[in-house]
């Protein structure tokens, strides 16, 4: 697979085969993903891999959290949120919107369904049953914003990187809703400032949701030549 064409087929995966991730194909991508720039070559980012019972666990205190009507508190904190999703307005509700619609048609729940939506909500805060996650930190000593830049780089990376492996990607609030949960589990030191993460697995294709794929803003929208 070439770069265009993995840019191209890359899609967030919501369903995911059991299997384990082996430990030398995470290091062997996350090798690539971080070739990634940054600013000033900072590298500021550091990787904690959740996998077996350290996962479970996770995901058990992010389900009870949901569950007990915590609103999500990720250390990020770039805006205000409801719930599951960002508090959006505008074309950003508009695209959200439309996401929402292409996924419930998909998973089959209709309009009013308050309980297929509650399950869906749920799968979400337990990352779709990815057999790993990576959570990216980035030491609080960096004080200014670039560095988020900078993780959103090589999130991405990571993402087409994964796929040259016959593996998917989902780049995940969720995961790091619950920072204080994620901080014990995963044995994140508080001298580090949690980000975001992201679920890795092989795709179960078999699932109706991996059929989806997002829509793009026309270009002529939101692209401007100045000569």
């Amino acid at each position: 697979m070439d770069l265009i064409e993995a840019i191209d087929v890359r899609k967030s995966i919501r369903a995911f085969k059991p299997e384990p991730v082996p430990k030398e194909v995470l290091m062997e991508i996350l090798g690539i993903a971080t070739r990634a720039p940054s600013s000033v070559n900072s590298q500021p980012w550091e990787f904690f891999i959740a996998q077996g019972e350290a996962l479970i666990a996770l995901k058990s205190a992010s389900l009870e959290q949901y569950r007990l009507g915590k609103p999500p508190v990720p250390e990020l904190g770039m805006g205000p949120s409801k719930g599951v999703a960002p508090t959006l307005e505008g074309v950003f509700k508009e695209r959200q919107v439309g996401l929402a619609k292409q996924i419930f048609k998909l998973v089959g729940i209709q309009k009013g369904d308050k309980a297929g939506i509650e399950k869906w909500n749920e799968s979400m805060v337990q990352f779709y049953e990815a057999p790993t996650i990576i959570v990216i930190v980035i030491d609080k000593m960096l004080q200014s914003k670039w560095p988020i830049v900078d993780v959103g780089l090589v999130a991405g990376y990571i993402a087409l990187a994964a796929q040259n492996y016959g593996l998917g990607t989902c780049i995940m609030r969720a995961i790091v809703d619950y920072p204080e949960q994620v901080r014990k589990i995963v044995g994140i030191p508080d001298s580090k400032f949690i980000i975001i993460g992201i679920a890795i697995g092989y795709p179960d294709w078999n699932h109706p949701i991996n059929e989806l794929r997002t829509n793009r803003e026309e270009l002529e929208n939101i692209v401007t030549f100045v000569e």
